[in-house]
């Protein structure tokens, strides 16, 4: 990837970051690159913390970005470009992602999300599943949602590729929630330690013109994070 388009992306990463925490209006807006983040901007010591937590979870592999490293909002964008993870998308708007630390082996932690016909029985928002292909490494299946805050209850048909030599998990939804246009993501899993795994989750997403962008980030997120934290449980549970 040339040096212009990981810089466009680093910018529309930033942007979308500093929208989600709502320091700028609209995806519309980006500000200059040289606007400071204090004085231009008007953000405070704990906005700034908030946009170095949200950079730096797109960059699990690279060093927390830091609030006394952050100036201008070319800042921002440099630590993308040097520090974004390598398995994010380039060709989605919007994307989100997750890491916590589970107590459990990699292997432990990659069969929880290879074996995702067990799903029901842990993630309280899945209801179901129903498998239509899975020779080991490509998947496909309907995975029945039903909101936890709304009730709505709808589904999503999943293809995966799923890598068990090199732990990698990737997903494209033929059929995404209504509103979207594209979605597609995936799990990285990192060991940490003997006995720890960082399981990562990620989202990348286009929206459909009318879809409020703003409750779409949410919903995404609110899923990486439940998602996550249920893992920690259950790995826990699991010692």
């Amino acid at each position: 990837m040339c040096k212009e388009s990981i810089n466009k992306r680093a910018i529309l990463d930033v942007r979308n970051v500093l929208f989600e925490l709502g320091i700028i209006d609209g995806v519309e807006d980006i500000p200059p690159l040289n606007k400071n983040l204090r004085d231009d901007l008007g953000l405070d010591s704990q906005e700034l913390v908030s946009v170095a937590v949200e950079l730096s979870s797109l960059s699990v592999c690279h060093q927390p970005l830091h609030e006394a490293d952050m100036t201008s909002v070319n800042d921002l964008v440099v630590y993308l470009e040097q520090g974004r993870d390598v398995w994010l998308p380039t060709d989605t708007q919007y994307i989100l992602q997750g890491a916590v630390i589970i107590n459990q082996n990699i292997e432990t932690v990659f069969s929880y999300i290879s074996n995702y016909v067990k799903w029901p029985e842990v993630i309280q928002h899945v209801t179901k599943i129903e498998s239509e292909f899975d020779d080991g490494r490509l998947q496909s299946f309907k995975m029945h949602i039903k909101e936890l805050t709304s009730n709505e209850e709808y589904f999503v048909r999943s293809w995966r590729y799923v890598n068990a030599e090199v732990k990698i998990i990737d997903f494209t939804q033929v059929k995404p929630p209504i509103g979207f246009r594209l979605h597609k993501g995936g799990w990285r899993f990192i060991a940490v330690g003997p006995n720890q795994t960082k399981l990562v989750s990620y989202h990348g997403f286009d929206l459909e013109s009318s879809t409020d962008v703003e409750d779409s980030i949410k919903l995404i997120r609110k899923h990486i994070q439940t998602a996550l934290r249920v893992w920690v449980r259950y790995g826990d549970s699991h010692e």
